[in-house]
């Protein structure tokens, strides 16, 4: 049995490599040459067991990503199969994957999403997800401006990320304030309510709600998704079941038919942006087509580096 460990995972994942391969698989998918296996939940006591999955032609494998969640901690693996012949292949921690997969897929949104001369962005939240998320924001090299709205650490995330991005101002500030001024809105908590008034949004501002991915729970409200020309999920299926932020919007607010998913509003160019006019919504519940493709990744940078043997 071959496991990979969260430490080799590490190891060889970036930012930038991981989120060209996340692109790639929604590409695949708008094509039919991925699918996504939507998350499927069971409850029992203090215990929530979650599976998840896809298969992704284009990197030759198939998996499911298994978790349990227990008091709001997790465990995660990914199980991992060839697409060809269907053999197992390995087991991947999938803790620091999550690490990864969800500040890579905003950010393959956001790329191509984001209006064409956004400077300033406001980031709710200073925890994992924030901090992974400003990280591979800033990788842009187009924000001279950041504020931190969090009832946490804010001042400490601002002062650690100040320090190698000095052309950057970070300040913490209130929603009123950073919220006006924002190009692109990131909201990574576990808010059960709205964070900020949809009213106070710039005429073109891009908004990534991140934080949940339970139908009881929202970070955005009914006057965003209502000012919104376009509304962005990595799924439909799942996104109708899980999205809080979409499904308790009053009844009218969101026209599913008009919903889209990620790999239909990515240009051919990765770099491209700034069409689109209009506020943006792209929310997030996490699938495993994007476990599954970046799994299919570090096995291979592995395999290459002969740090497992795919025919053992």
């Amino acid at each position: 049995m071959k496991l990979i460990t969260d430490e080799q995972v590490r190891s060889v994942l970036t930012m930038r490599e991981s989120s060209a391969v996340v692109r790639d698989a929604f590409i695949a998918a708008a094509q039919g040459r991925a699918v996504t296996l939507p998350r499927s939940r069971t409850y029992l006591y203090h215990l929530t067991l979650s599976v998840m999955g896809g298969i992704v032609a284009p990197a030759g494998m198939c998996g499911a990503k298994v978790y349990s969640t227990n008091a709001g901690q997790f465990d995660f693996v990914v199980v991992l199969f060839d697409g060809k012949d269907g053999r197992y292949l390995g087991t991947l921690q999938g803790n620091a994957l999550t690490e990864f997969r969800t500040a890579a897929t905003t950010r393959v949104v956001i790329e191509a999403q984001m209006p064409k001369e956004a400077s300033t962005l406001t980031i709710f939240g200073a925890g994992v997800q924030a901090r992974a998320h400003l990280a591979a924001l800033l990788e842009f090299d187009v924000f001279r401006r950041v504020f931190i709205v969090s009832k946490g650490d804010g001042e400490a995330m601002a002062a650690s990320f100040s320090q190698a991005h000095p052309h950057v101002e970070f300040q913490t500030a209130e929603a009123i304030t950073a919220v006006p001024e924002a190009d692109v809105v990131i909201t990574c908590t576990r808010s059960p309510t709205p964070l900020f008034d949809g009213k106070l949004l710039k005429p073109h501002a891009f908004v990534a709600a991140i934080g949940s991915s339970k139908p009881q729970t929202r970070e955005i409200d009914d006057s965003t998704l209502q000012r919104a020309t376009r509304i962005i999920v990595e799924h439909k299926e799942q996104a109708r079941k899980e999205a809080g932020d979409l499904v308790m919007a009053q009844d009218g607010v969101v026209d599913w038919d008009r919903v889209l998913e990620i790999g239909e509003v990515l240009p051919e160019d990765a770099a491209a942006h700034g069409a689109a006019q209009g506020i943006g919504v792209y929310k997030s519940v996490g699938v495993g087509l994007v476990d599954v493709a970046l799994s299919a990744l570090v096995y291979k940078k592995l395999e290459a580096r002969a740090v497992i043997d795919s025919h053992t």
